[in-house]
């Protein structure tokens, strides 16, 4: 058995994922599987997936079976198909530290066991115009400590310290889980029957309810090509809660938190102020007028049917436009400010081959520091 099962879900949109198989083929001694599961027959260009499984014996992939699936669909047959001890799941155009596995290896020595492991994972817009001076916050601490569950929880479902999403680092996508976690979270998905494009932030939600011990690496261990939010076709409606994702992004995780407490027979209600506060934040991400406005009286409207009204008075975004790109660089405090482009990069992938020169190695954080 694998130490750590890294899954790969190839979407129709989405290319195959040479560069990051490529890049964890480096590390040929890591204990680790790759797990590449295309999402269809029409994905799974068998030249190219065993062009893939050439380059290091430790892939395999799942042969596609009958209609496409969707999202969510995929992740679960991703991680019901994983051998590891722990399992993980990045897109093929993210990239990942293989070495997470000994980061995994050496909390659990520490504290006997643990069900989740999070990072700084960095986001990088593939979008990006070159020739404009922008900087990225790179963390320079590397402690690895352990989180209090309760925090967790307070971070997601009362969206404590969050701006438009709820600060948590603990999850599948770009997170570890040990594999019984993982399939006891995709029992409950299955179960449950939802389906939609927010998987991160569904398994988001269950990993902190069910999960008991959580541990934090403070080094940036991936990178992730970000992508706008695209407001889905078919948004998961209630008839008794007016926030849903055809909003926003910050209405689609409420959505997910109201769910999962209707599993349980418990109201969600939140934390109201730091929602509404999450809610201005998502509209102020709107940099065109018109969609700002439109975006804003969509949440008003909501926000008046929930809970009677009592939070809307709350709800008063200020139209920013573009924000001003930073460019600042050097050491600010325990962030390393770096020009987004270094050395031409202009995907995550690019980016962090890069920046892991000046990060400190695993095997010395994992030698020196303790939970």
């Amino acid at each position: 058995m694998a130490a750590l099962s890294l899954l790969i879900p190839v979407e129709a949109h989405e290319k195959r994922p040479a560069v990051l198989v490529e890049a964890i083929a480096s590390k040929p001694d890591l204990d680790i599987e790759i797990v590449i599961v295309p999402q269809s027959k029409d994905v799974a260009d068998r030249e190219q997936l065993a062009t893939l499984a050439a380059i290091d014996r430790r892939v395999r992939v799942v042969e596609p079976e009958g209609a496409p699936l969707p999202t969510m669909a995929l992740w679960n047959r991703a991680v019901m198909a994983a051998r590891g001890e722990w399992v993980t799941l990045v897109r093929p155009d993210d990239i990942f530290e293989p070495e997470v596995v000994t980061v995994a290896r050496f909390a659990k020595g520490k504290l006997g066991s643990v069900d989740a492991v999070g990072w700084n994972a960095l986001q990088i817009s593939p979008s990006a115009e070159p020739g404009k001076s922008s900087s990225v916050a790179v963390p320079t601490k590397y402690d690895i400590m352990e989180f209090d569950k309760t925090d967790q929880l307070k971070s997601f479902y009362l969206w404590e310290g969050a701006g438009h999403v709820p600060k948590v680092p603990f999850g599948l996508y770009h997170g570890v889980i040990s594999r019984e976690l993982a399939e006891s979270i995709a029992s409950t998905i299955a179960v449950s029957g939802r389906e939609h494009t927010l998987a991160q932030w569904e398994w988001t939600a269950r990993t902190v309810l069910m999960g008991e011990k959580f541990v934090f690496c403070a080094r940036p261990l991936s990178v992730i090509n970000i992508k706008p939010y695209i407001v889905p076709e078919n948004p998961i409606r209630h008839a008794d809660f007016p926030l849903h994702a055809g909003l926003g992004l910050a209405a689609g995780i409420a959505e997910i938190q109201h769910s999962v407490f209707a599993e349980m027979g418990a109201l969600w209600t939140g934390a109201h102020e730091n929602f509404v506060r999450a809610a201005i934040y998502d509209c102020m991400f709107e940099t065109n007028p018109d969609a700002f406005n439109n975006k804003c009286n969509a949440y008003f409207l909501a926000l008046k049917q929930w809970e009677d009204g009592q939070h809307a008075s709350l709800f008063k975004p200020q139209f920013a436009g573009e924000r001003p790109l930073d460019k600042r660089r050097g050491l600010h405090g325990n962030v390393l400010m770096i020009d987004r482009h270094i050395a031409g990069a202009r995907d995550a992938q690019q980016f962090y081959q890069v920046i892991r020169n000046f990060l400190v190695p695993v095997g010395i954080i994992c030698g020196a520091k303790a939970v």
